[in-house]
């Protein structure tokens, strides 16, 4: 693929102005050579080496606890999935695998496989789409089976049978695929005809099928029982049935049946069926339709939303939408336009000396309409966030409760754009709304309302106002809000309030939170949990975990985080089967701690970017005391690495999680409860040792206002102490926490740090800590003294420090040069430039208008330019860019949704007329980050050429020095396409 690309110049003159795990791990680093001296001498790396780098991908644990699969990708975009036990030596791999699954006893897994990037090209260009396969194996006989043509596959809660879903053809629409189901004992195969959706039960081997033909007969649903062999059709007809809803732990079943026929793609509205125990012969049926009970005669059920149970099989929740106008009958308005007459004026055989008018003719025919937007200031959702947010906005519903034995609904939900949830137990829901609050909604300062909804009754009431944090137990009795300084709760079931924590001797509110806020958020929003029974609820401060009872009678801090400046939060894990996070150690069945188990918490050192795991132990009755608050805490491992993903087996005591630094892969590791004898298990780039690597340092320094601050300063491959070396300087904002993390290699991703330590260059990543109405200043403040303090350090070569950054740090890296001469170069990608044109701006890409973000976001300005127009002043990059005296590489898609390439050009035109040396580069059809490969390397290797230049000294290509006219510019775009990157 040619890269695409424009390039214009302007020549002027220039001025310069840590995880140790056990034995093995220990030995490894060892060996790798990470701990010896600086001047070894290894080869560094060049683009070429860089195609087997490896990166890991989530890790799914077996629920025995004895095999681990996870996906690995390289740099030449080769991709496998890796299947590794981790009792005995055993591992393979499977090219182009993803999406792993263990059956729930462990003995089998299932797993996607997809095609290479050549393959995926191929078929775009012949215009046949993409068709994944699947891939299954028996884990104790190393039995392996494939599978073509699989959209979809799940296994059974007995973990003895497989779905496989295939492609539905294109034609007719509507049509349902080939469903197989594999008996994995024997390998018999069932195959049905025409499966629109399926769902395993998790209480039995029940299947159920919605049946789709494509037109409107033979529709319906069905449910086949694997065990038995046994097909029973629930219902059939000409509609079509979506969103099949089995409840937890039960033989109980909904469905959403369209109103009308299958083929009517314009069709809303849909019937709710349901039915109870379909393990038994005498299965229940209900039917919920138009003009039930409770449902108003202007809204509909709609698929948007899939039915859900609730636990003891009662209830149904549902969605429903107001009902769209209906579209006016073409041959009804015609009968109608020709019966019409107006008594004002004479009918055509009333007029004398004129031709007869076809005025039925004239009053059908449908005008011609305008492209017209009409934008009004008090739209509280701008025009363009509409129509971003248009599809979104359709799927939108009212959650509603069907009471099936009453054959009744409840409307929960009052407005499509408010949140509304159904609470443990499901007897009552809260509505957040932000309608009485339009204006905090629509410049950053959101508020919202809470009305509690009786899910029996429907009656609501209105129990929190103007409140920007809030969240309910776990447990469903409790509503906990944060007000800026401290909690308060109110018990759903009494209508009582409690002050919770404004006599406690801590703080918790975010007090180092640098972004203007008329109320300061909580640490770690969302509180760490509650113990089971809403006895407790866990909440953050700056270092520490408090259990606080949800009256307000008791508290204490269970760990002594503040003592040590480590940060103790509760842990939360990737639950592949919700596509989201929960917490380690709550169990869905009850939902909160149980206060007779360990509760495992994360560490984080933020001034020693130290990393690892605790756990607070329950304290026997008897020997707890008040200090302690029923837990003791056990430290397992901690140390100088980025440690992370900790999960655990679901039926066995097998912990598993990942360790990285910026010298060293990540990697898994697998333990027991106590993490003590962590065993790695994985090996990523086993031939890292070839090549000679830098290594990370944490650098404390002082900003000019006088913020202690740190910055990560990684040492080029092969460094030598005592040597001054060039240094690439890259901003945002807090950058010390990225310091354990490994970047492998790669010309596709242009802000590499690794290929620039390969390079020679130092690469330097400090902290800035921002004021109001200053963030530029705040920048230069801190950007300035952490160079300095690495200069001091006798690492970087003052002459030849060069400055990078992408979007907010792109700013920085437009802005700083503007202000100060300590810079060779600069290089920025997708800047704000213009402090005023900017505020005014709009992220096209959800189509928001840049003003909140302004103000109370990351541009940190608190108020519109014209309360402070010298702070805009002050802070733009524009308004110094004739003091510019720092080469400025800068590059945009000419397609950004976030910062408007408008920013690029308008800073282009202003240097350009300054006589400034700029270098502006323009990539054809690339967002905010660029997407296409040739466009990524060719601004990754044009970084090189312009830093390589400006710091190094080396000869500049012409694109630097006069720029390329148009007739040489696919040359140009060639001559760096086919550079060896050495």
């Amino acid at each position: 693929m040619r890269a695409s690309i424009f390039v214009r110049s302007v020549c002027h003159r220039r001025r310069r102005d840590r995880l140790v795990i056990g034995a093995a791990i220990a030995a490894a680093l060892f060996a790798s050579g990470f701990g010896a001296a600086s001047g070894q001498e290894k080869p560094t790396l060049v683009p070429e080496d860089y195609g087997r780098w490896e990166s890991l991908g989530r890790a799914v644990l077996s629920p025995d606890g004895a095999w681990v699969a996870y996906r690995v990708r390289r740099v030449d975009e080769d991709a496998e999935l890796r299947i590794r036990s981790l009792q005995r030596d055993s591992a393979r791999s499977v090219p182009w695998g993803r999406q792993p699954a263990f059956t729930p006893d462990g003995r089998w897994l299932a797993w996607a496989v997809g095609v290479s990037p050549d393959e995926e090209e191929r078929f775009e260009k012949a215009e046949e789409p993409v068709r994944l396969g699947a891939g299954l194996l028996d884990l104790a006989s190393g039995e392996e089976r494939s599978f073509e043509e699989v959209r979809a596959f799940g296994f059974d809660e007995s973990g003895r049978f497989l779905a496989l879903h295939g492609y539905a053809p294109e034609e007719p629409k509507g049509k349902g695929a080939d469903l197989r189901v594999v008996d994995l004992a024997s390998g018999t195969t069932t195959t049905f005809g025409n499966v629109g959706e399926f769902a395993w039960s998790d209480s039995a081997s029940l299947l159920a099928l919605a049946v789709s033909t494509g037109s409107e007969e033979g529709n319906g649903v069905q449910v086949y029982d694997a065990d038995s062999g046994r097909i029973r059709s629930l219902g059939t007809s000409g509609s079509a049935y979506t969103q099949l809803a089995w409840r937890e732990n039960a033989a109980d079943l909904a469905v959403l049946r369209s109103r009308e026929p299958a083929a009517d793609e314009d069709a809303t509205a849909h019937d709710v069926l349901a039915w109870r125990g379909l393990d038994g012969e005498d299965a229940t049926e209900f039917v919920l339709t138009a003009g039930a009970t409770g449902l108003a005669d202007s809204l509909e059920v709609v698929r948007h939303a899939a039915p859900r149970w609730s636990d003891d099989g009662r209830l149904v929740a549902i969605g429903l939408r107001p009902i769209p106008p209906e579209e006016p009958d073409d041959e009804a308005s015609e009968e109608d336009a020709g019966e019409r007459t107006d008594p004002g004026k004479e009918s055509p055989d009333d007029t004398e000396g004129e031709a007869p008018q076809d005025s039925t003719a004239a009053e059908d025919e449908e005008p011609e309409l305008p492209g017209l937007q009409i934008w009004h200031s008090s739209d509280r959702r701008i025009f363009a966030r509409q129509q971003a947010s248009r599809d979104s906005d359709e799927r939108r519903t009212l959650l509603s409760v069907w009471h099936l034995d009453d054959a009744r609904v409840v409307q929960i939900g009052t407005d499509l754009r408010a949140s509304a949830e159904l609470l443990e137990r499901w007897t009552r829901a809260i509505e957040e709304t932000q309608e009485p609050y339009a204006w905090g909604e629509m410049f950053g300062r959101p508020y919202s309302d809470t009305r509690v909804v009786d899910v029996a009754t429907g009656e609501r009431e209105r129990v929190l106002e103007r409140v920007r944090y809030s969240w309910t137990s776990a447990g469903g009795r409790w509503l906990v809000a944060f007000d800026g300084s401290n909690y308060t709760s109110l018990d759903l079931e009494t209508g009582a309030q409690y002050e919770l924590t404004s006599g406690l001797p801590t703080v918790f509110a975010d007090t180092a939170y640098d972004t203007p806020t008329d109320v300061l958020p909580p640490h770690g929003f969302g509180p760490g949990g509650w113990l089971e029974g809403d006895e407790a609820v866990f909440l953050y401060d700056e270092h520490d975990v408090w259990r606080v009872a949800p009256d307000g009678s008791d508290a204490a801090r269970l760990t002594r985080g503040r003592e040590e400046d480590v940060t103790h939060r509760l842990v939360r894990e990737f639950d592949p089967s919700r596509g989201g996070f929960r917490t380690l150690g709550v169990d869905d069945d009850e939902p909160g701690f149980d206060p007779d188990q360990p509760v495992y918490l994360s560490l984080y050192g933020e001034r020693s970017e130290k990393r690892g795991y605790a756990r607070l132990m329950p304290v026997p009755g008897d020997a707890s005391d008040e200090q302690s608050g029923g837990y003791t805490v056990e430290r397992l491992v901690y140390e100088d690495k980025w440690i992370e993903g900790l999960t655990v087996a679901d039926s066995a005591d097998v912990y598993l999680f990942s360790a990285q630094a910026f010298d060293d892969p990540p990697d898994l590791f697998a333990a027991g409860p106590d993490l003590s004898d962590a065993r790695q298990v994985t090996d990523l780039n086993p031939f890292m040792t070839e090549y000679a690597w830098g290594r990370a340092e944490l650098v404390d320094f002082t900003s000019e206002g006088g913020r202690d601050l740190q910055a990560v300063l990684l040492y080029p491959a092969n460094y030598s102490a005592g040597e001054r070396v060039p240094m690439i300087v890259y901003t945002y904002e807090m950058l010390s926490p990225r310091m354990h993390l490994f970047s492998a290699p790669s010309e596709r991703d242009y802000y590499n740090f690794t290929a620039w330590t390969q390079q020679g260059y130092a690469v330097l990543l400090p902290d800035i800590v921002y004021r109001a109405r200053d963030p530029g200043i705040s920048a230069l403040e801190s950007v300035r003294a952490a160079v300095a303090r690495i200069v001091e350090m006798g690492v970087a070569d003052a002459a030849r420090v060069g400055l990078i950054g992408h979007s907010w740090g792109g700013y920085q890296a437009t802005y700083l040069p503007t202000r100060t001469d300590i810079f060779a170069a600069s290089v920025a990608g997708a800047p704000l430039t213009d402090f005023v044109s900017f505020m005014g701006a709009i992220h096209w890409n959800p189509g928001v208008p840049e003003v909140d973000h302004w103000e109370t976001g990351q541009a940190r300005m608190e108020v519109p330019f014209w309360d402070d127009p010298e702070a805009h002043r002050r802070n733009s990059p524009i308004h110094k860019v004739h003091e510019l005296e720092t080469p400025l590489l800068m590059a945009f898609g000419n397609e950004d949704g976030v910062v408007d390439w408008d920013q690029g050009t308008e800073f282009y035109n202003f240097a350009r007329r300054a006589g400034k040396q700029m270098v502006l580069l323009v990539y054809e059809g690339e967002d905010h980050g660029f997407r296409q490969e040739a466009n990524q390397v060719d601004y990754h290797r044009r970084i090189l050429e312009w830093f390589g230049h400006y710091l190094k000294g080396e000869p500049a290509p012409g694109w630097i020095t006069e720029g390329i006219p148009l007739d040489e510019l696919e040359d140009e775009a060639r001559r760096v396409a086919s550079k060896n990157g050495s």
